[in-house]
């Protein structure tokens, strides 16, 4: 059973949420620092909140963790409405609420990707993506909003 590969998404995956990344500090670290008033600020009318950023990311995320779980039939959709969820649903929510979505899709993911071995990458996620190219989008996916994420942190924390 080869899973090298899977184990090196595996550790990226890791490394993005609660490692030491080299490029600085980890999801989770950034986050542990961000309070609801931070979470929820938005700089302009039409950005996004920190908190809906991090929605989105675990909406995406729910693309992988539903497949592996065996629900080939879910496919996420940009034009939903849970792509970008209102910053009224998510104040509802609560930002803990939030973060342990998060929290929760990181675990998900960790334990369904060792579970699988390195043929899974060459199979088809849709017609038009293997689950090589799904897997290594939500890991760049990801990565974009851990930027956005900490330069919104910098910006409600002064």
């Amino acid at each position: 059973m080869a899973n090298k590969q899977i184990i090196e998404l595996v550790a990226q995956f890791k490394s993005i949420y609660e490692g030491e990344p080299w490029f600085g500090n980890s999801m989770r670290e950034i986050l542990n620092e961000v309070s609801p008033e931070i979470a929820f600020g938005a700089p302009t009318k039409k950005a996004h909140s920190l908190a809906q950023i991090v929605w989105h990311m675990v909406y995406w995320r729910q693309s992988l963790i539903k497949h592996l779980a065996g629900d080939i039939g879910y496919k996420g959709s940009m034009k939903s409405e849970d792509n970008w969820s209102t910053a009224e649903r998510l104040l509802a929510l609560g930002w803990p609420a939030i973060q342990e979505l998060l929290h929760t899709s990181q675990q998900q993911l960790v334990e369904l990707l060792e579970q699988q071995t390195d043929d899974l990458l060459e199979l088809a996620y849709s017609e038009k993506a293997t689950y090589r190219q799904l897997i290594n989008g939500i890991i760049q996916h990801d990565l974009y909003h851990l930027g956005q994420v900490a330069y919104l942190k910098s910006i409600f924390s002064e």
